[in-house]
């Protein structure tokens, strides 16, 4: 556990990250402060997914329509274990926006809708992922 407090230096704010054991309470001079908490690599390092489980399971997605959401989140995760490649950002005709991306290890590109799901049904995805990767 740590906490984070959020200060002014030079007209800039500043965060400083401040370990529990060492946390006296607020400052002064501190605009906001929160309490977090770590979890240890250890615990998430054996839950580590192969990046062609990922890949699969992505391809799978695209193939079947229907959970827009849940293929935009695993977008996300692709970019950022960099299996696929951000090209762009359109729009089509009917107004919908779409991440144009390439697949790093099969170089075929996909046009993936932009659907930002809300927090509850995020919670939801990452079950689902986990499932889905765990079968």
């Amino acid at each position: 556990m740590f906490f984070s407090v959020i200060t002014g230096e030079d007209g800039q704010f500043v965060r400083t990250d401040i370990a529990a054991e060492h946390w006296k309470g607020q400052s002064e001079e501190c605009f906001g402060w929160w309490k977090s908490t770590v979890k240890h690599v250890a615990e998430n390092a054996s839950q580590q997914v192969s990046g062609e489980t990922l890949q699969s399971l992505f391809e799978r997605l695209v193939a079947q329509p229907g959970e827009p959401d849940t293929l935009y989140i695993l977008t996300l995760l692709l970019l950022r274990r960099k299996l696929l490649r951000y090209e762009k950002e359109i729009t089509d005709a009917q107004g919908n926006r779409l991440l144009e991306v390439y697949a790093v290890q099969t170089g075929t590109m996909y046009q993936i809708p932009v659907e930002m799901p809300g927090h509850e049904r995020l919670e939801a995805i990452q079950q689902q992922l986990a499932t889905l990767t765990n079968a």
